[in-house]
């Protein structure tokens, strides 16, 4: 499965595609405010007019290697 890491220009957009994402799938949202989402998702938030800034598409390795690099920085 293909996978975008996508985040959203305000607290409200990001609020609203959140709450819609999750109840059609899984949503991995990271530290640094962007979220990472199966490709279908950005159908969906096209079609629900949500403003959202593709930051780069992802494999599973991708996502493997980006939640490992998120969880080895301290906090």
């Amino acid at each position: 499965m293909k996978f975008a890491k996508i985040e959203f220009s305000s607290e409200a957009d990001a609020a609203k595609a959140l709450y819609g994402l999750m109840q059609r799938g899984k949503v991995t949202v990271l530290r640094d405010h962007s979220f990472i989402v199966p490709l279908p998702a950005l159908d969906w938030l096209k079609t629900e007019s949500i403003p959202f800034k593709l930051l780069e598409n992802l494999n599973h390795d991708n996502v493997v290697q980006t939640l490992r690099d998120h969880f080895a920085r301290a906090v």
